[in-house]
């Protein structure tokens, strides 16, 4: 059986060795679990956990969760975003934005994803990084599928780009040890990136990744996706975008690692209604008493690529394809930013949280504090895009106020007052 040992006092390298005097097998050693992964015996793994300081865990089962919809009968979040990014002059297209989409492969060769793929790594125990299983191909099109012409299916940045790191097997499986591998890989390109002096708009530098996958929380915060989760974040300055989960609407059933203080849990809202949190959307609160999710964002009846062949679409409903959409509005706001403040202006999610109740939309009937249906609510990207805008651009200038005038007025119409 394959274990985790993990220890806050002792280095990998002697975990490693004590692994191996106890008799583990395909040792795996990871950077930022401070850990490893090995092949022990029932008998092996309890003459490790004796060893004080040591935490031996079997590892945990990690799956995408998604729904079949029929397509939806009205305008499409690709018409919406087209309207969003459209309000601007040149419109946004999220560019600058690469996001790291930790899940069952993507089909790069899809209409709407060529040239979005800018690299590959394969963790699964599948023998390639493509996408068989389907999932995968969906988050990657929210994120920056499609190109810029009205009309085009799209996702939310169509000018970002994907790393397509596959941890979820053709099967539609995954485990603690390929996500974890994937984190590291992925941490591991951000520090490349920052060494060789890249700006964090190069597409070699990965700004979010994007987790549409979760196993059940066990209410451990050592446990070592979580840990990594929070290392990534906390010390490689990623955003940690997880999807809250599709076992709604009772409490408590936020997936792991949605449930991580640090992580951005998503959760979904019913795409052609007026900010209806959707049925099987997760709930909190988490097993350790954290309020979640965080925001919610449309989930159901999304068209977006499917694996099956290039050109074909589908639909389907989840948190995992609202994680990515807010994972893809990330590029919309950055953009917005550099072009009033400079290139070097950063916008991260987990920084934003502690404004999100002057930026977030609830129901009338909602709680107005963060709660466990709704988070803070869902990010209103009229208001989100006009304040970030705001620059001491010459008084003659007043396209970008005016776009904006418009474009709050366009999209509260759609969406319900937001």
């Amino acid at each position: 059986m394959r274990y985790s040992v993990v220890s806050k006092e002792m280095a990998a390298e002697r975990l490693a060795a004590e692994a191996e005097k106890a008799g583990a097998l395909n040792i795996t050693r990871t950077k930022l679990l401070g850990g490893v992964f090995c092949d022990l015996d029932e008998a092996q793994a309890g003459k490790l956990a004796r060893i004080p300081g040591l935490k031996v865990k079997l590892l945990k089962e990690f799956n995408t969760d998604q729904v079949m919809t029929e397509l939806p009968p009205v305008e499409t979040i690709s018409d919406v975003f087209y309207l969003l990014r459209s309000y601007f002059s040149p419109p946004l297209t999220g560019t600058g934005l690469t996001v790291a989409v930790l899940d069952s492969g993507v089909r790069k060769t899809h209409r709407s994803l060529l040239n979005k793929v800018i690299y590959e790594a394969n963790f699964s125990e599948s023998p390639s990084a493509d996408d068989v299983f389907g999932h995968g191909t969906q988050v990657a099109f929210v994120v920056a599928g499609g190109m810029h012409g009205i009309g085009e299916k799209a996702g939310v940045s169509p000018g970002a780009t994907i790393m397509n790191i596959k941890v979820i097997s053709d099967e539609g499986l995954g485990s603690d040890e390929s996500i974890i591998l994937g984190i590291d890989r992925v941490c591991d390109l951000a520090e490349e990136a920052r060494r060789n002096g890249l700006w964090p708009t190069d597409e070699m530098y990965p700004n979010v990744i994007n987790l549409s996958l979760g196993g059940e929380d066990d209410g451990d915060e050592d446990n070592p996706v979580r840990v990594a989760c929070r290392e990534a974040s906390e010390v490689y300055g990623l955003d940690v975008i997880a999807a809250a989960g599709n076992s709604g609407p009772k409490m408590t059933t936020v997936m792991l690692p949605a449930c991580d203080p640090e992580v951005i849990a998503v959760g979904a809202i019913e795409t052609n209604d007026d900010l209806v949190v959707w049925e099987k959307s997760a709930r909190g609160p988490t097993i350790q008493g954290e309020t979640k999710p965080d925001f919610v964002i449309w989930g159901t009846n999304l068209e977006m690529a499917s694996n099956d062949n290039d050109e074909e679409y589908v639909s389907k409903s989840g948190t995992s394809f609202a994680a990515p959409m807010l994972a893809g509005l990330t590029g919309l706001l950055w953009e917005s930013g550099r072009r009033a403040y400079g290139e070097s202006w950063p916008f991260r999610w987990t920084e934003a949280r502690q404004y999100a109740p002057y930026f977030s939309t609830k129901p009338v009937n909602a709680p107005v504090k963060k709660d466990n249906a709704y988070g803070f609510g869902l990010p209103a990207m009229g208001t989100m895009l006009g304040q970030v805008a705001q620059t001491s651009a010459p008084a003659a200038d007043m396209t970008s106020a005016m776009n904006m005038l418009m474009m709050m007025t366009m999209m509260a119409g759609m969406t319900g007052g937001f």
